[in-house]
């Protein structure tokens, strides 16, 4: 399986990565760099050589494209959402093996100082260094093994905050096992995992859905994991970092925050929020850090949710409605907007409603907007969504409003429960429409493009 090694030299040879030698400050420099060098048109992946107080490089802006996530997977731009869709179908379960180089370096009690990883500060109002692309490994009796990513704030050389929030499977996990009375939870956190085992991280799947056996569906093999040294967990075995950690029931508590959110906003602080105790850190040797920015939109964790919750959300719907063509859940919207796009031959009266009232059905419906777009339009052009918006709308015949529904808690405008208002728009093509695309035929497109190279083009 391609670890994260091989895919930054991979991304070197595509031109797909920046090496920063000058020394960098990771209190709010190396974050601002992500940011304003993601703003630029065709930015690369960043690797920082030279991070201050620390000896480890950090990786940045690692999936900050459509492309760098399909060549995460091995696949190009235009197979990645179907080749995806086939894969995701068929995981493969994990492989244990005795060994593996996430355990090359073990440190263990005393010996624990996370201060030493280059955790990062990324925006000025951030209430401290924070763990961003810890790939969380937690297990329950019932519902089995889960991975995701959870924000962690540094509190102390062997201690982070982890934020459970509600709507995700580790607050479902770490409120059974209070229910059933644990004195504590085991916590794995992988940092600078392989990168099928990150895409895969942000599927959300039904609960008894392991992530790690999707990563090994899109990576075509078994995910070869190592059993921890001091936790009854299994982890990635080409992990870059692992830190082994507990939290006590009941849970040791502190502030945690504020936190500049994937939504592009700084969320408050947070009081009372659970403490976890690491352990154990075991890397391998000359490790890389994976860092992810998140704020104002777009950034990395908007790229990858683009197509793993589109995905995720497409499966579920295909089965009864074969009309569904393709899913996009655009960088722009933040993780809470899902288009969806329809094949005209396969339409019949109603479907379109019936279609955006099941939509609510996936994703645990934290959809806060639902879009339906005609096969012409291109779901991943802003511009494109826009014309029909503008085109094919009608806002009081077109459109209905859910008052009350679940969201992201993160979501500012929503209240502090992650309650929302819903809007469902149904943006194709209606009976009597008076339009008529204006644009060359197929014939003239191709013809166009055998005599390219004669135009001057490249």
């Amino acid at each position: 399986m391609m670890d994260l090694r091989e895919f930054l030299d991979n991304l070197e040879k595509a031109g797909e990565l920046h090496t920063v030698a000058a020394q960098v400050d990771p209190k709010h420099e190396l974050g601002a760099i992500c940011k304003i060098f993601n703003e630029r048109p065709n930015s690369q992946a960043l690797l920082f050589e030279n991070v201050k107080g620390s000896t480890i490089p950090v990786v940045g802006q690692l999936l900050a494209s459509d492309r760098r996530v399909a060549l995460a997977l091995g696949l190009s731009q235009k197979n990645v959402f179907d080749e995806t869709v086939r894969r995701a179908t068929k995981p493969i379960p994990t492989r244990l093996i005795a060994n593996g180089p996430c355990q090359e370096v073990v440190m263990e009690g005393i010996e624990v100082d996370v201060t030493k990883l280059p955790l990062c500060t990324n925006n000025p109002r951030d209430g401290g260094p924070y763990i961003t692309a810890g790939h969380v490994i937690i297990k329950d009796p019932e519902y089995g093994n889960n991975l995701a990513i959870y924000r962690m704030m540094l509190v102390s050389k062997n201690e982070v905050t982890i934020r459970f929030t509600p709507g995700h499977d580790g607050y479902d996990f770490i409120k059974n096992a209070e229910k059933r009375g644990q004195k504590n939870f085991e916590v794995a956190v992988c940092i600078g995992v392989p990168p099928a085992v990150y895409v895969a991280s942000q599927f959300e799947p039904r609960a008894g859905v392991f992530e790690l056996e999707i990563a090994g569906g899109l990576a075509g093999e078994p995910v070869d994991v190592v059993k921890c040294k001091t936790i009854e967990l299994e982890v990635p075995a080409l992990a870059e970092i692992v830190l082994e950690g507990e939290l006590k029931i009941p849970a040791k508590t502190g502030d945690e925050g504020p936190f500049g959110e994937f939504c592009g906003y700084t969320t408050a602080q947070v009081p009372n929020e659970r403490i976890m105790t690491i352990k154990a850190v075991t890397h391998r040797k000359n490790p890389v850090y994976h860092n992810i920015w998140l704020g104002k939109p777009p950034h990395e964790h908007l790229y990858v949710d683009a197509l793993t919750y589109a995905v995720a959300a497409f499966q579920e719907l295909k089965p009864a409605y074969p009309a569904l063509k393709k899913a996009y859940a655009p960088p722009w919207g933040v993780s809470i907007v899902l288009i969806l796009q329809l094949e005209r031959r396969l339409m019949r009266p109603g479907i379109v409603n019936n279609i955006l009232a099941a939509s609510l059905y996936t994703r645990s419906g934290k959809w806060k907007h639902v879009i339906v777009v005609d096969e012409d339009i291109n779901l991943e052009d802003p511009n494109e969504v826009l014309w029909a918006l503008t085109t094919r709308f009608q806002p009081a015949t077109d459109m209905y409003i859910i008052p009350r529904g679940i969201t992201s808690s993160l979501e500012p405008s929503a209240t502090v429960d992650g309650l929302t208002s819903k809007a469902m728009l149904d943006l194709t093509i209606k009976e009597n429409f008076r339009g008529e695309v204006a644009e060359p035929t197929d014939a003239m497109r191709q013809m166009v493009l055998q005599r390219w190279k004669e135009y001057g083009f490249k």
